[in-house]
């Protein structure tokens, strides 16, 4: 079996450019393969917790997300028409009980410092995938212009819509999870001083729940806003709206968190789509990576952190066993599903605790998730935040 060396990602997103960098520090010639015309800017604001923080100290890349980062206080859970903490989880310690720092930051600004790590000419845009396979000791794309490479690997990191999971393990594809979404940013300055403050606040109540927490060095509010709404069937992640719709979506939401809400400038919807891990991420010379491989929703903001630790064990492993590539993915799976797929099941329970509130509510959340996962709500905490996949990868 020839060695790996070319190696073809398939999408530019958050996963397929930190896999790129990572393979790129090992020695590979990656092309990345992406269905948009352009990389513009998208998204709001995006969580990156210690377990993936330890994946850019790594790759060299620590001050640059320094940089781009807001270093948030702690955790709240708020009831949001009183204000009051119910519970906290301060972030003072968090590197030296974690092994990294927690950040807040636009996802535009972190998907443009993965770019600039990269040389753009390996980026191929306007390449839509309609399929991938592995045959006669390589793997191929093909796409919607004609067009087709081969490589030694192809990596899928394509999204829960994954043209590559769907081309080589089928599948029904993602699900409608039964709630919708609100993002939207809201300038600071048309507040007044310190009116939010710098936690990253969870806010619930009848009908739903609120994220809200600062990026961009406190310029901006971001604001994920989350209830229940059966039928829905637009599958894009951004559906323009605007505030006055936001608004009427949580009308029982309190007095101070409305009126941070009601200072908001860009406002778009989308509804949560989750699929079931998928029973296999590779076949031969193609695997799987981040939200194609196990999308999760999004309760403990951990979909593209788990994508950060994939690549960083992806290139661990294909450079381990670059003389049997198939051996390496085989080993990337069987090091990364196990984790992948707990984060996944501790997603799914979260939920249902996002939009209740009570003392007893709480209780039920402790006894759920000892008796179906075996650890309490801070040790979940514990369990993703303390993972190294730098050190763990287990090749």
């Amino acid at each position: 079996m020839g060695r790996a060396r070319r190696i073809a990602i398939v999408g530019a997103g958050l996963g397929g450019l930190a896999a790129a960098i990572a393979l790129r520090r090992q020695g590979f010639e990656v092309q990345i393969y992406e269905q948009a015309t352009e990389l513009a800017e998208f998204g709001a604001g995006i969580n990156l917790s210690p377990n993936s923080v330890k994946v850019f100290r790594a790759l060299d890349l620590a001050d640059k997300l320094h940089a781009i980062g807001t270093e948030p206080t702690g955790l709240t859970w708020r009831d949001w028409g009183s204000d009051t903490i119910h519970n906290r989880l301060p972030f003072v310690d968090f590197e030296t009980r974690y092994g990294g720092k927690y950040y807040v930051t636009h996802r535009s600004d972190l998907h443009r410092l993965l770019s600039e790590a990269l040389p753009q000419e390996i980026i191929h845009l306007g390449k839509r995938c309609t399929a991938a396979e592995s045959r006669n000791g390589t793997a191929s794309l093909s796409f919607a212009d004609g067009t087709s490479v081969e490589a030694d690997v192809v990596v899928g990191c394509d999204g829960i819509r994954s043209a590559v999971r769907a081309s080589v393990f089928g599948g029904e594809g993602p699900h409608y999870a039964g709630t919708m979404c609100w993002r939207a940013l809201a300038p600071t300055d048309a507040l007044p001083k310190d009116y939010h403050d710098r936690h990253v606040n969870q806010w619930s109540g009848d009908g739903g729940f609120i994220i809200s927490y600062y990026i961009r060095q406190g310029k901006f509010i971001n604001f994920v806003c989350v209830r229940q709404q059966p039928g829905w069937t637009e599958q894009s992640w951004s559906v323009p709206s605007n505030v006055d719709e936001m608004l009427a979506a949580f009308p029982h939401a309190g007095e101070k968190l409305r009126h941070m809400m009601a200072q908001a400038t860009s406002c778009s919807k989308w509804g949560q789509f989750t699929g079931e891990h998928a029973p296999q991420w590779t076949k031969d010379r193609v695997t799987l990576l981040g939200d194609s491989a196990h999308a999760m929703l999004a309760t403990f903001g951990q979909g593209a952190n788990m994508a950060f630790e994939d690549a960083y064990v992806l290139s661990r492993w294909l450079s381990a066993k670059a003389d049997d590539p198939a051996a390496a993915l085989a080993g990337y799976e069987a090091a990364r599903k196990p984790r992948a797929t707990k984060v996944q099941q501790l997603s799914r329970t979260e939920v249902r605790f996002k939009k209740q509130h009570s003392g007893w509510d709480r209780l039920r959340r402790q006894m759920t998730f000892v008796t179906r996962h075996g650890v309490t709500t801070s040790g979940v905490f514990r369990f993703i935040f303390s993972y190294d996949p730098v050190s763990q990868w287990q090749g």
